[in-house]
């Protein structure tokens, strides 16, 4: 009776484990955006239900709709809640789409023709101007043969769905790590942009003499940086965990985030080291007191994205 007692409560275990993983898979599947949950599901019914290529068109339609959807529904969430909501909504359900239509191992490629009227209008007048026209020849010279010939033609353009949603993604991702750049270097990145209009003849002489260049200016934005980096930090690491589960593509999509930064921190320094001593506020102590700032930036970004990495 002790070993049936036992027997028993393991299945029921295991059944409540199992209940608990199908129930933590469908609130994933609610938090879909709900367009592409529905095309989703749809596809998933009649898969296995229409011939192939009469699913593929479908699901051709389908994706094109759906990643129109998504681009929309990004731009009403950046009005709504702000750029790092929109560009990881975005993110978030392309790689889901694109995950979710690998089973289904279809090309998504068709060619479209259309007939093109545009040389219509010529074709008319011609066909009129000519007082010799051949109406009832029943050869290649016939008037109106000519006439739907020189008026009409056939434009084809290919259309690739899946290209289309990996270029899409591919930009999406980008947005993200260019506003997430942006939005951790706060002013020091409109300081090197400044700075890289400034010498844009390739002479430092305009630079040195810039307002935003004057030593005292540039040890406050500095400070200022750093005083905001770490809610930055926070509401990326926050935002990321709330969109993207895997672990692993949030560290992806970091990695180039803290290469944008490390770059544009040592163009900072570069820029710096052009003004000498002396010279719109600057001196040897400021300047040691400025760079040392650029390096505990990048120190934090390093370590708290490394620490991240580190958990996954």
């Amino acid at each position: 009776e002790e070993g049936a007692g036992g027997a028993t409560k393991k299945a029921e275990k295991e059944e409540a484990e199992i209940n608990d993983a199908v129930a933590a898979q469908l609130r994933v599947y609610e938090s879909w955006f709900p367009p592409m949950r529905s095309v989703l599901r749809i596809l998933s019914k009649i898969f296995r239900v229409v011939e192939p290529r009469v699913f593929e068109d479908i699901a051709l339609s389908a994706v094109q709709a759906c990643t129109k959807s998504l681009k929309d529904g990004s731009s009403h969430i950046l009005r709504a809640s702000g750029q790092i909501h929109a560009d990881l909504f975005l993110v978030k359900h392309l790689l889901i789409l694109r995950e979710q239509l690998s089973p289904f191992d279809i090309q998504l490629r068709s060619v479209e023709r259309q007939l093109d009227f545009s040389e219509a209008g010529k074709a008319v007048s011609r066909f009129l101007a000519n007082r010799n026209r051949r109406l009832f020849s029943m050869s290649t010279e016939n008037a109106l043969v000519t006439l739907l010939r020189e008026g009409v033609s056939v434009q084809e353009s290919s259309v690739d769905s899946k290209r289309d949603l990996e270029d899409c993604l591919r930009s999406a991702c980008n947005d993200f790590i260019e506003h997430t750049t942006s939005s951790l270097l706060g002013p020091i990145s409109r300081f090197v942009d400044q700075c890289k209009n400034a010498s844009s003849d390739g002479s430092t002489d305009v630079l040195r003499k810039e307002s935003f260049m004057n030593g005292i200016v540039v040890k406050g934005m500095f400070g200022n940086a750093y005083d905001n980096l770490e809610s930055e930090l926070g509401n990326v690491s926050t935002q990321m965990k709330l969109y993207l589960e895997n672990s692993s593509t949030q560290s992806i999509l970091l990695k180039p985030v803290v290469r944008k930064i490390t770059r544009a921190l040592e163009e900072a320094r570069r820029f710096i080291d052009e003004v000498p001593n002396d010279e719109n506020d600057w001196d040897t102590e400021l300047r040691d007191e400025v760079l040392k700032s650029a390096s505990a930036f990048e120190t934090r970004v390093k370590a708290a994205t490394s620490t991240k990495q580190g958990s996954n």
